[in-house]
């Protein structure tokens, strides 16, 4: 799935503080995610790993920033000051690449698999030129994003991309979209250490632990 197609519906969930339309919204996303569909569902609660695991984005702010200069070319002094002034730094990307963006081409689209993957891969790097690399994961993600697209990625990548979604939100949109009981879903997305499948009946597929 291409990147922009969850962005719009994270824009969607945004948009209502309501649990019922959140849970359609999610339903209906989930039904259409494919191959992407467990990627999907820990992006959309701002993670990329389950909560069991313990490994962590680590990725700071001020590294953030960095990403956001080579990407656009503003000095780090530029993002502070706008960041002091829009408080979020996914704002602060999104205004830089829109500023960007009117004087280049857009580069290729990315997908969501793409997003997932090189933020996954922020906390398995280590040694020497560790910092450099991490930049360069995000910068990657950055320099292909539409403004929109570039606000969630840096939301994700400092966990914190206030749409709302909990666990309780998306048992309930897993239920409506696969047509299974609360209860079942519950029971089959238990926390536990084990990667196993679940809901591998009707069109569900694998999924691991989730919440």
């Amino acid at each position: 799935m291409q990147y922009s197609i969850l962005v719009n519906f994270y824009k969607s969930l945004g948009k209502t503080t309501k649990r019922l339309e959140k849970t359609d919204i999610l339903a209906s996303l989930l039904k259409s995610a494919d191959e992407d569909l467990e990627k999907i569902v820990y992006l959309v609660q701002g993670k990329v790993f389950p909560l069991w695991d313990d490994s962590k984005i680590g990725f700071s702010s001020r590294l953030v920033m960095k990403a956001i200069s080579s990407v656009t070319g503003s000095s780090i002094n530029e993002i502070e000051k706008l960041f002091n002034k829009e408080g979020d730094l996914g704002k602060v990307a999104s205004i830089l690449i829109t500023k960007k963006k009117q004087s280049t081409l857009f580069s290729q689209e990315i997908t969501v698999s793409k997003v997932f993957n090189n933020i996954r891969k922020l906390s398995t790097l280590e040694g020497e030129g560790t910092v450099n690399r991490k930049v360069q994961l995000v910068s990657e993600l950055l320099s292909n994003a539409s403004p929109d697209e570039a606000k969630f990625i840096i939301g994700t990548v400092l966990e914190e991309l206030r749409i709302g979604i909990a666990a309780g939100i998306v048992r309930d949109s897993i239920s409506k979209a696969f047509d299974i009981s609360v209860e079942e879903v519950e029971i089959r997305t238990r926390d536990s250490p084990d990667v196993k499948p679940y809901l591998q009946d009707r069109e569900f597929r694998k999924i691991k632990v989730l919440f």
